[in-house]
């Protein structure tokens, strides 16, 4: 009588067939031998269901003797379970190199990223330091335009000022001339009128005498 295939066992397709081939269990005896903790270690796999695989597979087999073949099968399976274990590890230590390169990759970006926005913080701050030297020059150049035109201001007031100041000395001494030459001219009146007087008080002394 033929032996029956492991994919005669409900709940074991070709892939989950594949599978238990990768652990070593490639046949309804090896899956009947092998331990729950071998079988659980598939994806999907619960010891649950290992177990239940693994019934089922001994009563596909039916009751035999115990032999030299089974120990065989026991040593391919713990060999088979070696290499899972070992499976197991490097997709381990692959996941655990992944998970170290994705975080690298993280910080590297999350460094430029911080780098990126210093870049823009320093560029904004030049912006406005440039925009407020621009603003102090302009402020500057109002205040000394202000500045000249306050001056010029004042000097045209003060020049004004003088001015006027010499035009009312220059007035204030025409008057002064003025008054003098009134002055004078009175004098002068006087001084004739009081020669006339003499004259004729002379003459009047004159008649008295003849």
């Amino acid at each position: 009588m033929a032996e029956p295939r492991i994919t005669d066992i409900n709940g074991i397709g070709p892939k989950t067939a594949e599978g238990l081939a990768t652990l070593g269990i490639d046949s309804v005896k090896t899956l009947a031998a092998a331990p729950v903790e071998l079988i659980s270690t598939l994806p999907g796999f619960f010891a649950s269901r290992a177990q239940r695989l693994k019934q089922a597979a001994a009563e596909l087999l039916g009751p035999t003797k115990k032999s030299a073949p089974v120990r065989k099968t026991t040593t391919k399976t713990a060999t088979a379970k070696k290499k899972a274990d070992q499976a197991k590890r490097t997709a381990a230590k692959k996941t655990a190199e992944g998970k170290k390169r994705a975080a690298a990759k993280r910080k590297a970006e999350a460094k430029k990223t911080a780098e990126k926005k210093a870049a823009a913080k320093e560029k904004l701050k030049k912006k406005k330091a440039k925009a407020k030297k621009t603003a102090e020059k302009k402020a500057a150049a109002k205040a000394k335009v202000k500045k000249a035109e306050r001056k010029a201001t004042e000097k045209r007031k003060a020049e004004k000022k003088k001015a006027n100041a010499k035009k009312t000395a220059e007035k204030e001494k025409l008057k002064k001339a003025k008054s003098k030459g009134k002055a004078d001219k009175k004098k002068v009146a006087a001084k004739k009128k009081a020669a006339k007087r003499k004259a004729s008080a002379k003459k009047q002394t004159a008649k008295t005498k003849k």
